[in-house]
């Protein structure tokens, strides 16, 4: 009896170490890509069997491949975990917000929802494009649909920041909007949650069950209204990216187009002055073969003139 809390103890410690083990394993795994993970997991598990740990080879047998959307999230967690926290606490001030019926401030934070997925989204696919894999549009909403799961339900939260996702979370919506308002449903011992049936009860349930479909319809239409109003601004902040685009493509072709012409003025000018200068040139060419033939017949002359004097000299 005396040794048996030391055995305790010592189970305790091996657990603890296990975990840590797989912790760190796991962590190696689901950074590597993909295609890398399969053959990768089933070495470590062969090396943990092979060492005798038939516990933790089990374990690491469980850990799944995860597909794309959960490879981008979990590098997105493991890269840029600092800007990963301001989502997970946006999404509680939602889940806050929606609870208390908090209209305005829904709508104030269904923007900045819109803002920081986007963000992150776009941070992603740089990662992705760094590790030279394309991200198709599939891919981009799972990792949306992901990212808003996150934001509606903190065990899905909990499940994206630790990086290890081998699926994309599903979104839903931000729950009840208040414990209160919650219907009568039956727990898992079969017991029933509330006032009980019959009597004043039943009549209270009744009212509170209206209450809470009102209180669903307000929420509802809320964060429509906030989701439409932040799409609308994101439209509009997308015309005013496209429209600065345009005119600066405006001034690019108009610059371009003045360019062409001095270019075209240039050339005829250009063209011009070649012109002449042919003309100059054959008129010199011309030139040049008169001066030559000249000097031929002058110097015929002064042959002959030569020759002539030459048979006068003899003659004396």
């Amino acid at each position: 009896m005396v040794g048996s809390p030391t055995s305790i103890d010592d189970d305790e410690h091996v657990a603890g170490n296990e975990e840590a083990q797989l912790d760190t394993i796991a962590d190696d795994l689901y950074s590597l890509a993909p295609e890398e993970f399969t053959a990768a997991r089933n070495a470590r598990e062969k090396e943990a069997r092979s060492s005798g740990d038939k516990e933790l080879a089990a374990a690491i047998h469980t850990l799944g491949r995860p597909n794309a959307v959960a490879w981008l999230a979990n590098q997105l967690v493991r890269g840029h975990r600092d800007e990963i926290e301001p989502l997970l606490a946006l999404g509680a001030d939602l889940r806050e917000a929606t609870a208390n019926l908090s209209g305005e401030r829904l709508r104030e934070l269904s923007k900045q929802q819109h803002q920081i997925v986007y963000a992150l989204v776009q941070q992603a696919k740089s990662l992705a494009a760094a590790a030279g894999r394309r991200v198709s549009s599939d891919t981009e909403r799972g990792l949306e649909d992901t990212l808003r799961a996150a934001l509606a339900d903190a065990d899905a939260a909990q499940e994206l920041i630790a990086g290890r996702l081998t699926d994309a979370l599903v979104p839903g919506g931000f729950g009840p909007p208040s414990p209160r308002a919650q219907p009568d449903r039956p727990n898992r011992g079969g017991r029933t949650t509330g006032s009980g049936a019959g009597g004043a009860g039943g009549t209270a349930d009744r009212t509170e069950s209206v209450e809470q479909r009102r209180a669903r319809r307000i929420e509802e239409a809320e964060r429509a209204l906030a989701e439409a109003e932040a799409s609308a601004a994101e439209s509009a902040s997308a015309r005013d990216d496209a429209r600065a685009t345009l005119h600066s493509a405006e001034v690019q072709a108009s610059q371009a187009t003045e360019r062409v012409k001095q270019l075209d003025d240039e050339l005829e000018r250009a063209t011009a002055e070649r012109s002449r200068a042919e003309a100059e040139q054959r008129k010199a060419r011309s030139t040049l073969d008169r001066a030559e033939r000249t000097l031929r017949e002058a110097q015929r002359q002064v042959d002959l003139a030569s020759a002539r004097r030459e048979r006068l000299g003899d003659s004396e």
